[in-house]
């Protein structure tokens, strides 16, 4: 068998990662971070209804941290050990949202047994304690 020779070509220019959608300005970012928790008694439609949620926000521009599941809850009014009495959740942070960002939010429609709630954290800059 003969030994296979890698050829090299110089003008040959290397292949450019692709991570997200680029830096942004300092202007199109907000200074805060997005919480956006999702609710459901049903794990695998939440799951499911979370990977939408974090393909539409990745298309946006915004870092996103996510999905973390959250520890699992019984309804309160439910005495039984039944696992349809489970309420399962995810949270997904999100970091540096822009003006496209915070409008998808506002038009988020999922599933009607999928619970949502939206918080915003303020980021302390250096200038303010």
């Amino acid at each position: 068998m003969g030994k296979r020779i890698r050829k090299t070509d110089s003008t040959r220019q290397p292949k450019k990662k692709r991570r997200g959608a680029g830096p942004l300005e300092k202007a199109d970012r907000w200074e805060s971070r997005i919480l956006l928790y999702l609710e459901a008694e049903d794990p695998k439609l939440l799951d499911k209804e979370a990977q939408k949620v974090y393909r539409k926000i990745d298309g946006t521009g915004a870092k996103i941290q996510g999905p973390v599941p959250l520890p699992v809850t019984r309804l309160p009014e439910s005495q039984t050990t039944l696992d349809t009495d489970r309420v399962h959740r995810r949270l997904f942070r999100i970091l540096f949202p822009t003006e496209k960002t915070v409008s998808l939010l506002e038009k988020l429609a999922l599933s009607g047994s999928v619970k949502t709630s939206i918080s915003v954290e303020e980021i302390p800059t250096e200038g303010n304690p």
